[in-house]
């Protein structure tokens, strides 16, 4: 997706417009030459295509994102299947709708997670990262930042930053639930690291035992 205020050039080569919609040089060259797509000439008789044309382009293949279209996004997240059957997703999702009813949210997209805060692989995070990397999205509400992550909140405030999406947590305090969920993520991890760990330990045992194995007896070299 392209955002029309990314489009600072005033004419822009075949080459540019074909890497915008993923298509090649040739490719775009062949739709001036047809009539497709209107474009000028420079002093050396390169193919030039203004910006206008360009966003019309853009706008037929469905690539063009205006600034004010972008929406706000509303994250949620539980880290467990019994949490989600008690509501515990809706609840956040009307918390984050009352709270945010004086100043409105302009089309917001529901997004919800089931899964532990220490997976970075859950698929509702992943879309979040892919809206804003898409200037789909200008705004994130969640309850409390543990909502998106367990670790390396920072990192993500970063990263949306960079696309020029403000992150908004409505919450700063735990509350005793979230503490218990908590409690939940980090038994989680400890079992991750105490079977890691006992692997290890049986890898190297393993590996002592051929070791010593491959010593030969000394009664039988006598």
């Amino acid at each position: 997706m392209i955002r029309k205020s990314e489009l600072t050039k005033d004419f822009y080569k075949p080459k540019e417009v074909g890497n915008m919609i993923g298509k090649g040089q040739r490719c775009i060259a062949d739709m001036v030459r047809s009539g497709k797509l209107e474009a000028m000439r420079s002093d050396t008789n390169r193919i030039l295509i203004p910006k206008d044309n360009v966003i019309k382009l853009l706008d037929q293949v469905g690539l063009l994102v205006e600034d004010e279209e972008r929406r706000d996004a509303v994250y949620v997240r539980v880290s467990s299947h019994e949490q989600k059957n008690r509501g515990d997703l809706e609840r956040q999702v009307i918390d984050i709708l009352n709270a945010c009813e004086k100043e409105g949210l302009d089309k917001p997209v529901i997004i919800r997670d089931t899964g532990s805060g220490l997976n970075t692989k859950r698929k509702g995070l992943t879309r979040l990262i892919e809206m804003a990397k898409d200037h789909e999205i200008k705004r994130i509400f969640i309850t409390n930042k543990d909502r998106l992550t367990r670790f390396g909140y920072e990192y993500l405030e970063e990263l949306f930053s960079m696309a020029d999406v403000e992150l908004i947590a409505l919450q700063e305090k735990e509350n005793k639930e979230l503490q218990e969920e908590l409690i939940d993520d980090m038994m989680s991890l400890l079992a991750s690291f105490s079977g890691k760990l006992y692997r290890i330990r049986g890898n190297q045992k393993k590996r002592m035992r051929e070791i010593i194995e491959s010593v030969p007896d000394q009664e039988d070299e006598e």
